[in-house]
C-alpha cells in the first residue's frame, strides 16, 4: 500500500524563520489547493499550513471520513508531530464546514496547552446551530445542484459539470461529516472567534454567524460583498484583515 502523503501541505515559504503558524481548514469536497491563492496572500505575515484531508486530490486512495471531531483529531495529530509546531501560539481558520472542523481543532489544541490567538470562520454556521439545519441531499443530481447554488458564479471547478461528479464521493462524505456534526450552545473556546460572512450568503444567515457569540468571550463579525464563497473574491482584504488582527491592531467590526 502506497505511503500516505498526510495532511500538512505548504504552497509558500514564510517570510522568516519565525513566522506564526496560521492553519487552513478547507470546505466541504475542497482539496487544501482551493486555499492556494489565501496562502500566498497570507505568507508574508505567517508560516501558512493547510491541511489535506483525506479522499481528495493526493489523498484520493484514501477513504474520506465522514466525522467533523475525527477530522480534527487527524489533523491535530499530524500537526503536532509537524516542524510547524514549535511550542508557539497559532492562529486557525476555517470555511464553510472547515470553520467546524477548525473550531474541534481549536479546542484539542487548547486542552493540550497549545495557545490559540484567534479562530477565524467564514461562511460557517455557529457549531449549537449545525443541528437546525436540514440534511443535505444524497442523490447525484440534488447534490449538484445544492454545490451549484452555493458556488453561484465564482467558482470555475463547481462551474464544471463533469469535474463535479467527479467530486461527488468525497462531496457526499463530507456533507455526511457535517449532517451528523452536533455542539451543545454551552461549549466554549478561550481563543477569540472572528466570523466572516457574505452578505450574499443562500446558506449562512446573519443569525447564523451571530451564533458564534455562545462560543467563545470575544467574537467579532465582519461582513463582505458575496455569497458563500465571498473570500474567492476578497483573498487580499481577508488577508489583510487577519493579518492585523493577529498583530493586535484594530479591526472593523
Amino acid at each position: 500500500m502506497p505511503r500516505s502523503l498526510g495532511w500538512v501541505r505548504q504552497f509558500h515559504t514564510p517570510a522568516t524563520g519565525d513566522a506564526s503558524p496560521l492553519l487552513i481548514f478547507p470546505h466541504a469536497g475542497a482539496g487544501a489547493s482551493a486555499y492556494r491563492n489565501l496562502s500566498k496572500a497570507l505568507s508574508p505575515a505567517f508560516d501558512v499550513i493547510v491541511f489535506q484531508y483525506p479522499g481528495r486530490q493526493d489523498r484520493a486512495g484514501e477513504p474520506a471520513l465522514t466525522s467533523v471531531p475525527e477530522i480534527a483529531a487527524g489533523a491535530f495529530a499530524e500537526f503536532r508531530r509537524s516542524a510547524h509546531h514549535r511550542g508557539a501560539p497559532v492562529a486557525t481558520f476555517g470555511h464553510s464546514m472547515g470553520g467546524w472542523v477548525s473550531f474541534e481543532f481549536t479546542r484539542l489544541a487548547e486542552a493540550a496547552g497549545i495557545a490559540v490567538r484567534q479562530l477565524t470562520v467564514s461562511a460557517s454556521v455557529a457549531p449549537h446551530l449545525a443541528a437546525t439545519k436540514p440534511p443535505h441531499p444524497t442523490d447525484d443530481e440534488s447534490l449538484l445542484e445544492r454545490v451549484s447554488v452555493l458556488a453561484g458564479t465564482n467558482s470555475t471547478v463547481f462551474g464544471n459539470g463533469d469535474l463535479m461528479r467527479l467530486a461527488l464521493p468525497v462531496l457526499r462524505a463530507d456533507f455526511s461529516a457535517c449532517d451528523a456534526y452536533s455542539c451543545t450552545d454551552d461549549v466554549r473556546i478561550a481563543a477569540p472567534i472572528h466570523v466572516l460572512g457574505g452578505e450574499h450568503d443562500p446558506a449562512v444567515t446573519l443569525a447564523d454567524l451571530y451564533g458564534w457569540n455562545h462560543h467563545a468571550d470575544r467574537v467579532d463579525v465582519t461582513m463582505f460583498d458575496g455569497g458563500h464563497f465571498f473570500v474567492d473574491d476578497h483573498v487580499d482584504a481577508v488577508a489583510r484583515l487577519l493579518t492585523t488582527a493577529l498583530a493586535g491592531e484594530s479591526t472593523p467590526r
